[in-house]
């Protein structure tokens, strides 16, 4: 039998303690790996308080601002002060090189104005979601100077925009994908319109993608689509129940390679949405109504 003493010896030895990583000593290119990797929203809000290099990395790197994605994936709304600082100081980080920007919330025109003036000839992508702020007519007029522009987005919007579709169409010739999508149908809310419908007929032949969804739009106002963009490849109108699929709109519809009917399933639809209400008139709470505060960001 072994004695305690030996029994002790044979016992393995142990590990020495790791060192404590200091991320402020990381590598200019290891901490640019590691900010790609995080959210925009996440950057603004928490990177500033890790140190000052993550910091400066993080204010002083156009490549991280060239696509900037400010969607909340699921979190609530920010006031729109904050939300409004937040996307203009994303902006200014681009120093003029945004090719891309993704925003969901309070933003009013001022972001809009503000990637104008910076990212006019460099901006390829924009998507705007439940940005209730920003209207139809000074979007119109900023859209004008993105004339790169190859995506649209327009969603979760209480309100139409035929001036914007129209100013676009006209300036962007790029254009390829467009959206415009409505939280929820509502069939006696307003009545039918086709001006989204007529601007995207007569202003963009070269439009490859196009989704409307729960959008007011007619047998007509859809007619008109498919004559003035004969290359469409992908068109989705789900929740559009002002249209009604007969024989002859079906056969024209059938020369789109990707289609999705107003009552096709909706389990692969991105965004949130409402059942659509046949019978009533509908108003949505705004989302500047459902703010949570307790997010802060530096712009240091």
């Amino acid at each position: 039998m072994a004695s305690p003493s030996s029994s002790h010896r044979d016992e393995p030895a142990p590990a020495p303690e790791e060192a404590t990583r200091d991320w402020a000593e990381l590598p200019r290119d290891a901490l640019l790996t590691v900010l790609h990797k995080l959210g925009h929203v996440d950057i603004l809000m928490g990177v500033a308080q890790v140190c000052g290099p993550w910091a400066r990395a993080a204010r002083e790197e156009p490549e991280l601002w060239r696509r900037v994605d400010l969607r909340l994936h699921g979190r609530r709304l920010m006031p729109p002060r904050r939300a409004n600082s937040m996307a203009r100081e994303a902006v200014r980080r681009g120093a003029g090189q945004c090719q891309a920007f993704w925003a969901e919330g309070a933003l009013d025109h001022s972001v809009i104005s503000l990637l104008g003036d910076t990212s006019a000839h460099s901006l390829k992508s924009l998507r705007l979601i439940y940005c209730d702020w920003i209207y139809d007519t000074p979007l119109a007029l900023t859209i004008t100077k993105f004339t790169l522009l190859e995506e649209l987005e327009l969603s979760n919007y209480r309100a139409d925009f035929p001036k914007t579709c129209t100013a676009a169409g006209k300036a962007c010739p790029l254009l390829k994908r467009l959206r415009l999508s409505s939280e929820r149908f509502v069939k006696h809310s307003q009545v039918p319109t086709d001006g989204e419908a007529a601007a995207v007929a007569t202003t963009m032949p070269g439009l490859r993608s196009l989704q409307l969804f729960a959008k007011r739009l007619t047998n007509g106002g859809l007619a008109a689509i498919l004559d003035g963009c004969p290359l469409l490849e992908s068109l989705d109108i789900r929740h559009c129940f002002n249209i009604v699929m007969n024989d002859e709109l079906c056969a024209r519809c059938s020369l789109v390679e990707m289609l999705r009917h107003p009552h096709d399933p909706t389990d692969d639809y991105d965004l949130k949405f409402s059942s659509p209400d046949m019978d009533y008139p509908w108003v949505r709470m705004t989302p500047q109504t459902e703010y949570y505060d307790e997010w802060e960001f530096s712009s240091r």
